[in-house]
């Protein structure tokens, strides 16, 4: 189309005689910009109301169609985007700028964030967080999604057409990022490789707990927290050679006041995070981040890679095990405090943490509801009596008071056969115990002890004797 070309050149002739256009004239190629994409009555947006927005920024619009979602068009001034590309091969979703417009444009709940300096160009999904589209160059830009971007094509609903990442390309991404810093861990700060797994495992937890409002006492004082420490890191206030020390503070307190074993003291690993040259560039990108990469699917899918067995393990979708089923079916108020079941993470895969854990809590959950009727019942002969309730509720099973705590210290053993195994799970069993609280819209004061949950797979198994042991039936191998 005629504007494709009319846009492309608009764009490099503008930045072939930068050096001598003011900077009323960007603002006069902007709008040209905007006209040749059929935004011509776009609203300025004030200043004032994009707080904290970078002062780089030249110009911000508010594009809104008839019949779509509506844009907010930020237009930097030059030299400040790094080529996204670069964003990208990085691990990251943002760089500075486009970090603090996507926010602001969020608080606007205005859905998209186009950012340019009309050479470089962005384009984001602002509740997800999602780049959606990028390009290097106007070239690019004509030839990737300028037509996405044209009124018409968005009342037709061209925004909702675009491609998200794909999961796999999100987890690629993290997992190289964690990769990079694993490695500048080891180089830099002279940690063994499963210690600087461990710092990575460490900040991945951290971002997902704060990124739920799962805490009762501490929640906001943490989220607060881990944002003061990344400002810092970035230059907004205190010292930022700091920064690594308050972020080893933080995880000692971590484990004190939640109990999170993850984070026990590792003074290996403290004092390589207590170097500014290490954790300020690592807090910085941290923030440089998208919420859509700490999700419990792109986190699992991070470990997809190396080994074709531990590959399969994470695809793998685990199986109903009758057996087991009917265990827990045989279960009783009486005897599910001492119940417990072996979850084989070799055999059965990673996704079985999620599902057996789940079966848990809703045998627990369906016992629990049966024992308080049961003994309101016989307390009260079915009367609500404050004093009563009282005595019932401090005389609780624990399966009834705690459940999530206690199907993981007593309710459920994982069997791991290798350190990358018992590394996997240890993780994924943080991150479910959390999203299940924010699921049920629960909150906990203290994590359980996790590491109770992880022992070390024997040579044979009960379920490898029974498979060895079985008799074989006949017609199994076809003989009459």
């Amino acid at each position: 189309m005629e504007y494709r070309h009319e846009i492309r050149q608009l764009c490099e002739t503008w930045w072939e005689n930068l050096a001598g256009t003011p900077k009323t004239g960007q603002s006069r190629c902007i709008e040209e910009f905007l006209r040749l994409l059929g935004w011509s009555d776009a609203e300025r947006l004030d200043p004032a109301n994009l707080p904290g927005a970078p002062p780089t920024t030249c110009a911000s619009y508010w594009l809104r169609a008839e019949n779509g979602p509506a844009i907010a068009a930020h237009f930097q001034m030059p030299g400040f985007l790094e080529p996204p590309s670069a964003i990208a091969e990085r691990g990251l979703d943002f760089c500075d700028p486009t970090r603090v417009l996507v926010t602001a444009t969020k608080n606007l709940r205005i859905r998209y964030a186009f950012i340019s300096d009309l050479y470089r160009f962005y384009f984001y999904d602002t509740h997800t967080e999602e780049l959606l589209a990028y390009a290097d160059t106007p070239a690019e830009f004509a030839a990737e999604f300028e037509e996405t971007m044209v009124r018409s094509e968005v009342e037709r609903g061209s925004l909702d057409e675009l491609r998200r990442p794909p999961r796999s390309t999100v987890a690629r991404q993290l997992r190289e990022w964690c990769l990079r810093w694993q490695k500048v861990m080891v180089s830099e700060g002279h940690l063994r490789e499963e210690t600087a797994e461990l710092a990575l495992d460490r900040i991945v937890v951290l971002r997902f707990l704060t990124g739920h409002n799962v805490l009762r006492r501490h929640g906001s004082a943490m989220r607060g927290r881990l944002n003061e420490i990344v400002a810092k890191a970035c230059g907004g206030g205190g010292n930022p050679a700091h920064c690594g020390a308050d972020l080893v503070r933080f995880f000692h307190d971590l484990w004190v006041e939640l109990g999170a074993e993850i984070f026990a003291p590792d003074p290996a690993l403290e004092s390589a995070l207590e170097r500014a040259s290490i954790t300020r560039p690592l807090l910085q990108e941290l923030r440089l981040l998208a919420r859509s990469k700490f999700t419990i699917p792109v986190i699992l899918e991070k470990f997809n890679y190396g080994d074709a067995s531990e590959k399969a393990r994470v695809r793998m979708v685990p199986e109903e095990d009758e057996e087991r089923l009917a265990y827990l079916r045989k279960q009783t108020s009486a005897t599910i405090e001492e119940a417990q079941i072996e979850i084989d993470i070799e055999d059965e895969g990673y996704r079985a943490v999620f599902l057996w854990f789940d079966r848990m809590l809703a045998l627990y959950d369906r016992l629990g509801q049966e024992y308080e009727q049961r003994a309101l019942n016989e307390e009260t002969g079915g009367d609500i009596d404050l004093f009563a309730w009282s005595e019932l509720d401090a005389a609780k099973p624990k399966t009834v008071a705690d459940p999530y705590g206690h199907t993981i210290e007593q309710g459920m053993v994982f069997l791991c056969t290798t350190p990358r195994q018992f590394r996997t799970t240890r993780l994924l069993l943080y991150l479910h115990f959390i999203h299940a609280h924010a699921s049920n819209r629960l909150k906990f004061d203290r994590f359980p002890a996790i590491e109770t949950a992880l022992r070390k797979r024997p040579a044979m198994t009960d379920a490898d004797r029974r498979r060895l042991f079985s008799p074989v039936q006949d017609d199994e191998w076809g003989v009459g």
